[in-house]
């Protein structure tokens, strides 16, 4: 189910998603200025906080590291399609795509540097440049750009599958929750979902009222900036040395707390 929805069904939401969004120039920089601005903020608070902080594994400081800053993309594609107007639910595709290269290079280099375990940068760009995606999100502002016009069965097959996505995202979400407390870090843990949950929207918020964008803009990048971490992070620490076992609690506990925190953004 894993797989089907993250090499067909998203994509496939995304492409149609965004290549039916009238793209502006100055909307794409203020979203990624919204989105990626936060994000980096927030690892710099993360990484001086870790500077200080004796006694945590170097795993599990890369661990807080993805906690803190990766979106669940499948939840937050669901969610902005089900509840946001489509413009908006468009701009949150966008924002992913426009964050996902920044955080998975981010995630690398903290796993590389914490768990010993070097990985080479050639590996880090056939990674970015196979991930389907960043593909299927390319392929949708190339289409959206140049006004190309898929023939329609074609785009109605894409929908199809699309609309399948909304619910088996939501269905591996619910079944990569962890309840276990064996081998708990609640400082950590209260720490990184704080960052994530609380601190990155509210940075988020600041920046955007210091450009001065649009609603929607705001709404798509606070929206992003709330998501809990992504699920693909345990996946990640689990190849790369980080610590799998903090990185499933804290996937849990901010996917279960963002049902809480997320509807305050409104």
């Amino acid at each position: 189910m894993e797989k089907f929805s993250y090499f067909i069904a998203f994509p496939a939401l995304l492409f149609t998603g965004i290549s039916r969004l009238d793209f502006q120039g100055r909307m794409v920089g203020e979203l990624a200025l919204a989105t990626l601005l936060p994000t980096l903020i927030v690892v710099g608070l993360a990484l001086l906080v870790l500077l200080f902080w004796r006694g945590l594994p170097d795993a599990s400081r890369s661990s807080v590291i993805q906690g803190a800053m990766r979106p669940n993309s499948y939840f937050g594609i669901a969610v902005s399609t089900l509840f946001f107007p489509q413009q908006t639910a468009a701009l949150v595709m966008l924002a992913l795509a426009l964050c996902l290269p920044v955080v998975n290079v981010v995630s690398i280099l903290a796993l590389s540097w914490w768990s010993g375990s070097r990985v080479a940068p050639g590996r880090v760009a056939r990674t970015l440049a196979t991930n389907p995606i960043i593909l299927a999100t390319l392929a949708g502002i190339a289409a959206s750009v140049s006004g190309l016009a898929l023939p329609l069965p074609l785009m109605n097959t894409l929908d199809i599958l699309g609309k399948s996505a909304l619910a088996l995202g939501l269905l591996c979400v619910g079944s990569g929750l962890v309840f276990s407390l064996e081998g708990l870090r609640p400082a950590a843990l209260a720490f990184t979902s704080g960052l994530k949950l609380l601190v990155l929207p509210l940075v988020a918020t600041q920046v955007c009222a210091l450009l001065g964008v649009s609603q929607a803009v705001t709404l798509a990048a606070c929206f992003y900036c709330a998501l809990p971490t992504a699920p693909n992070a345990y996946i990640m620490a689990r190849q790369l040395g980080g610590d799998a076992r903090l990185m499933a609690s804290l996937i849990t506990l901010q996917t279960l707390l963002a049902a809480i925190t997320i509807p305050l953004l409104r």
